[in-house]
């Protein structure tokens, strides 16, 4: 039960106690463990007023910046802190970054994609607004219709009539062609992928239409034959490869 001690005022002494204990929480508080652990509701997570998100690995690599950069060069023409992105991997090369470079005359900004060499191996074209600035592809060049001038073979057994290198960058292939015969002939038509054969044999007269595995490592080169053969008649077997792609699985 309260005494009448409780009711008398407490003296400088206790006063001087509840001061030291009060200095001992702020003490501990800042010097609290960083947040280890936590969850975001509906509500989301919002960084405003130019503040930054990073993350580091334990070792202190930084590898995820996004909000304002610091870099006084980056700055917008009116003098403002432009916001960015940088991802890098864990040894801190960057592997993805998203802003503009003002001083080059473009506020416009670019996302883009590097190797561990830094090389720019994918981005968006910012001057038009379409499309990939890189990597350049390749495109089909004009193919003659008459097939008297393509590419034509009048042995009786398979001969290469045209052939093609390539890289490897996705693991399967299409190629699309037509086969003609040149005069009276008959013949067939394959495919030859590193020197194998690869896809179905085709009689002339008929379509090449073909998606198959392409052999070896990504990054590796791989050549393409066609070879065709007379089998009866005079004249040729021809073929014109008109398209050809590689894609995924």
């Amino acid at each position: 039960m309260p005494t009448a001690g409780d009711q008398v005022p407490s003296g400088a002494t206790d006063m001087a106690r509840r001061l030291v204990a009060l200095e001992r929480e702020v003490r501990e508080l800042r010097a609290a463990r960083r947040l280890q652990a936590a969850s975001v509701g509906s509500g989301g997570l919002r960084i405003v007023d130019g503040g930054r998100f990073s993350m580091e690995t334990p070792s202190g690599q930084r590898m995820v910046d996004i909000g304002a950069i610091s870099d006084s060069d980056f700055d917008h023409g009116d003098g403002t802190k432009q916001q960015g992105i940088w991802l890098r991997r864990e040894d801190g090369t960057a592997f993805f970054a998203c802003y503009a470079y003002p001083p080059s005359g473009s506020e416009s900004q670019a996302w883009t994609f590097y190797d561990r060499e830094k090389n720019n191996v994918l981005a968006e074209d910012t001057a038009s607004g379409t499309g990939l600035a890189r990597p350049w592809l390749p495109m089909n060049t004009p193919a003659a219709s008459d097939s008297a001038q393509w590419p034509r073979s009048t042995t009786a057994a398979f001969s290469t009539i045209s052939t093609s290198w390539n890289t490897k960058w996705q693991p399967r292939l299409r190629v699309y062609g037509l086969t003609a015969a040149v005069g009276t002939a008959t013949g067939d038509v394959q495919l030859l992928l590193n020197g194998s054969a690869w896809g179905p044999t085709v009689s002339i007269g008929t379509t090449i239409d073909y998606t198959g595995d392409i052999p070896g490592d990504i990054g590796s080169l791989f050549q393409l034959e066609v070879q065709a053969r007379r089998v009866t008649g005079t004249g040729s077997a021809a073929a014109q490869i008109l398209m050809m792609y590689s894609r995924q699985t």
